[in-house]
């Protein structure tokens, strides 16, 4: 049977030829993806408007008083009853007995 133009044969090869030339586009466009990819990862850009901004420095770590307290005493800058009035007059508990409560009764 004759189709106005050509053949069914004619058409079906010419339907190839443009399936192919759609495969052919698409290889070349991700071969350009995949080379712009690669070639930016072997050399990033070290800042311009795609660079991404830098991370904001971290916050400065403070001691806590307790600790400054210890470094203080370990370093000989104030006595044992020193440390622990310092230690109690900042809410930490103290770590000596009372004064009285280690002696036996008299009795």
């Amino acid at each position: 049977m004759m189709v106005y133009g050509g053949s069914w044969g004619g058409r079906a090869f010419g339907l190839l030829w443009l399936l192919g030339g759609l495969l052919f586009l698409v290889l070349v466009v991700v071969l350009v993806v995949l080379a712009i990819r690669h070639l930016t990862r072997m050399n990033p850009p070290s800042q311009g408007p795609w660079s991404a901004p830098l991370a904001p420095p971290p916050p400065n770590a403070r001691p806590e008083p307790l600790d400054i307290l210890r470094e203080r005493f370990a370093r000989g800058d104030m006595t044992l009853d020193e440390f622990e009035t310092a230690k109690r007059a900042l809410g930490y508990p103290s770590s000596l007995p009372p004064p009285g409560a280690g002696t036996p009764p008299t009795g």
